[in-house]
C-alpha cells in the first residue's frame, strides 16, 4: 500500500522568501557564462500530455536532467561552478573532496578529472556498488564510511581540515553543498550553479505558465535554488511543493515544527539522493516561507512513477528515471490516488499545468533495470 503524507505550510509567505534571497543578475550571468564557456549542454522539456490527461491536469511538463554532461543527473551544474570558482581564488588546490550517496560525488570527480586535480569521495555505507563504481571511472578515490550521509559530510569535511593543517595550506577544498555555521560561500556557489538549469527552463516552457512545481528535497539546496530563481524572475508565482522520502523527511518535519530540525531514521530508502538527516542552513532560510506544501512519501510510489515513465501512455515519449528523479512524479501519483487529499488536489492541482524536474537518470543500473521491469 502506497504511503503519503502531506503538510501544509502555515508560515507560507512569498514576500518574507525574499528577504533571503541571493539571486541578483549580475552573479547569474556569471554563472551562465561559465557554464557556456565549458559547453555545458542544454537538457530538454518533455511534454507528457496522455499522462496529464490520465491524472486530471492542463498539462504535465517534466525538465530531464538523465543526459546533463553524460553525468545522468543535474549536480554537475554546481559543482563544476563551485569548483571553478575556488581554483580561480587559489590555483594551489590540489584535491577536492566531498560526501555523496552518488550523483554530486560523482560531479565532483569529472570536474576535478578536467581540472587536473584529484578527488577524494566519502560515500556512506549502504551507497550501492554500481554508484560508486562510477565514480572510480572518473578516477576519484572513494571512501567508504561507517554511518549514513549526514555522517559522511563531517567526515570529509573533518578529513580536508586536517590535511590543510598538516600542510600548512589549502592543498585541499571540500566542495559540499550543505552549509552550515562557518562553511557558507561554497554552498551558495553550487546553489548558484543550479540557476542554468532553470534558465533553461524559463526559455523552454515558451507560452506555458506554470501552476505547480514539485521540487525534491535531500538537504534543499536544489530545492531553495530553484525557488530563489523563480521569484525573482517570473512573473507569476507557482505553488512550490517539496518530497522527501518518509524515512528522510526532515524538511517536512522542520516545517511542521517551525525551525530546522534533523530526522534520525535508519530505515532504507531507494531515494539515495534524498536520504538526509537534515538540511542545509542557507535552503531552510529560503523554504521555510516559500513552500505551499510538503510532502514525504514511501518508495513504492516512485518505483511506481518510474515504471510509468519508461512505459508511457500511448504516444508520451519515454523517460528514463531514477529513484530520486521520479519522486516527484511520484508524490503527484500519490496525491491524485488518495481520497484524503482530494480538496488539496482540487484547488491547487486539478486542471493545472505542473512542472517536474527528473533529477537523475538510471544511476544504480541494476536497481533500475528490476523495478521498470517487474
Amino acid at each position: 500500500m502506497y504511503l503519503i503524507n502531506l503538510i501544509n505550510n502555515s508560515r507560507f509567505d512569498i514576500k518574507k522568501s525574499k528577504t533571503a534571497t541571493f539571486f541578483s543578475p549580475s552573479k547569474f550571468e556569471n554563472v551562465l557564462s561559465f557554464h557556456k564557456s565549458i559547453n555545458m549542454n542544454e537538457t530538454p522539456l518533455i511534454h507528457m500530455p496522455a499522462l496529464a490527461n490520465k491524472l486530471g491536469l492542463k498539462n504535465l511538463i517534466i525538465k530531464d536532467e538523465s543526459s546533463r554532461y553524460e553525468l545522468n543527473a543535474f549536480k554537475v551544474l554546481g559543482a563544476s561552478y563551485a569548483m571553478n570558482r575556488q581554483v580561480s581564488s587559489n590555483p594551489d588546490i590540489e584535491v577536492f573532496c566531498t560526501a555523496t550517496d552518488g550523483n554530486h560525488g560523482r560531479a565532483v570527480a569529472r570536474i576535478a578529472k578536467k581540472m587536473n586535480r584529484k578527488a577524494i569521495i566519502f560515500v556512506p555505507r549502504k551507497t550501492v556498488k554500481g554508484r560508486v563504481n562510477l565514480i572510480k571511472d572518473e578516477g576519484a578515490k572513494v571512501v567508504v564510511v561507517d554511518g549514513n550521509y549526514d555522517f559522511a559530510v563531517k567526515q570529509a569535511a573533518s578529513y580536508v581540515e586536517k590535511q590543510n593543517e598538516d600542510y600548512n595550506k589549502r592543498y585541499y577544498c571540500l566542495v559540499q553543498d550543505k552549509s552550515s555555521s562557518g562553511y557558507e560561500k561554497i554552498p551558495i556557489d553550487i546553489m548558484m550553479g543550479y540557476w542554468t538549469q532553470i534558465y533553461e527552463i524559463t526559455n523552454q516552457i515558451d507560452s506555458f505558465t506554470v501552476d505547480v512545481v514539485i521540487l525534491q528535497s535531500g538537504v534543499g539546496s536544489w530545492a531553495a535554488s530553484v525557488v530563489d530563481y523563480i521569484i525573482n524572475n517570473w512573473k507569476n508565482t507557482p505553488v512550490f511543493i517539496s518530497v522527501e522520502p518518509n524515512s528522510a523527511n526532515c524538511l517536512f518535519e522542520s516545517i511542521k515544527k517551525g525551525y530546522n530540525v534533523s530526522v534520525e531514521n535508519e530505515k532504507f530508502t531507494s531515494m539515495a539522493g534524498l536520504d538526509c538527516e537534515s538540511l542545509s542552513k542557507i535552503s531552510w532560510l529560503i523554504l521555510k516561507n516559500s513552500l505551499n506544501s510538503c510532502i514525504s512519501i514511501s518508495d513504492d510510489l516512485t518505483e511506481k512513477a518510474m515504471k510509468l515513465l519508461y512505459n508511457p501512455i500511448t504516444s508520451d515519449p519515454v523517460v528514463v528515471s531514477g529513484e530520486s528523479g521520479a519522486s516527484s512524479l511520484g508524490a503527484l501519483i500519490g496525491l491524485i490516488e488518495s481520497p484524503k487529499y482530494k480538496t488539496f488536489i482540487n484547488k491547487y492541482i486539478a486542471d493545472s499545468t505542473v512542472l517536474l524536474i527528473n533529477t537523475e537518470g538510471a544511476t544504480d543500473i541494476v536497481s533500475y533495470k528490476r523495478i521498470v521491469n517487474t
